[in-house]
């Protein structure tokens, strides 16, 4: 399809309907190069071509297979080469109203892309009868409301658990760190998730892996512990979750490069210079 193509649907009064307005193949860029307003719902999708979508507060790109809605008095224009075309559908009435707020539409959130997968069902509406197009038109914007719905389902139910569970590790390590079992298989065995999906999860939310976590949370304890008094090895390995001293103070020298003593020893000679710190053992 090259050439415009536009069908008029006939006007009913059943406000508690869809009325869709115009299915148009919108094949001349400067339409939306101007900025402007209209007093009706619009759905976008990008036919061919890309261009940057201009709204009063946020610039998006946009590529072919991508859907935008715009909104009665909301001010846009679309910055594009020659090659760029729109089909759009135009429409009102309370129930689609009702639909947008139920699958989370607004002007806030009106962008979606790689939608490919209605071209084949806009380009049968402009195909079609004119006696059948509000039939056509009607459903389609529902198709589109159904398939960007079921999208946004799907991206809060991924998202969602995954949070969930990474909030749920980290508050496990913070409240239990100085138990010297804690590791990834004890997490895995005390929340009943897979080792790999929970590592995987935890990196890629916090950009550390657990192990490290949990040894980095250890360690800021023992400074912790440090500053408030305590200068013997065993103890200060106990209460952070380590049974074998040795091993603490070499992650400890891994961590700062010094060793217990020397970085306790610096501590309190730093924060009274005329008092001997004692050493620890």
């Amino acid at each position: 399809m090259k050439k415009n193509v536009c069908h008029y649907i006939p006007y009913h009064k059943d406000y508690h309907s869809i009325h869709t307005v115009h299915l148009v193949l919108e094949a001349n860029a400067d339409i939306y190069t101007r900025f402007s307003s209209q007093s009706i719902y619009k759905m976008h999708y990008v036919y061919s071509g890309s261009g940057i979508l201009n709204t009063t507060d946020k610039q998006i790109e946009l590529k072919k297979g991508d859907i935008f809605f715009t909104f009665p008095s909301m001010p846009f224009c679309v910055d594009s080469p020659n090659d760029f075309s729109c089909i759009y559908i135009s429409f009102l009435g309370t129930r689609a109203n009702m639909i947008m707020k139920k699958i989370g539409i607004s002007q806030q959130n009106h962008y979606f892309p790689e939608c490919n997968e209605v071209e084949l069902f806009l380009e049968k509406g402009l195909r079609s009868k004119p006696e059948l197009c509000d039939i056509l038109s009607e459903s389609i914007l529902l198709y589109v409301f159904s398939y960007i719905g079921e999208r946004l389902i799907m991206e809060n139910e991924n998202d969602k658990p995954k949070v969930d569970l990474v909030s749920m590790i980290k508050k496990y390590i913070d409240d239990h760190f100085s138990m010297p079992e804690l590791s990834l298989e004890y997490l895995s065995n005390a929340l009943r998730y897979n080792q790999k999906y929970i590592s995987h999860s935890f990196k890629k939310e916090f950009g550390i892996g657990i192990s490290k976590y949990i040894n980095t949370i250890r360690m800021q304890h023992a400074v912790t512990l440090m500053k408030q008094g305590f200068s013997c090895i065993s103890d200060i390995a106990l209460n952070c979750g380590y049974s074998d001293p040795k091993y603490f103070s070499k992650l400890f020298k891994e961590s700062f490069l010094q060793t217990p003593t020397k970085y306790y020893q610096e501590m309190h000679s730093l924060a009274s210079e005329s008092e001997e710190s004692p050493e620890l053992t």
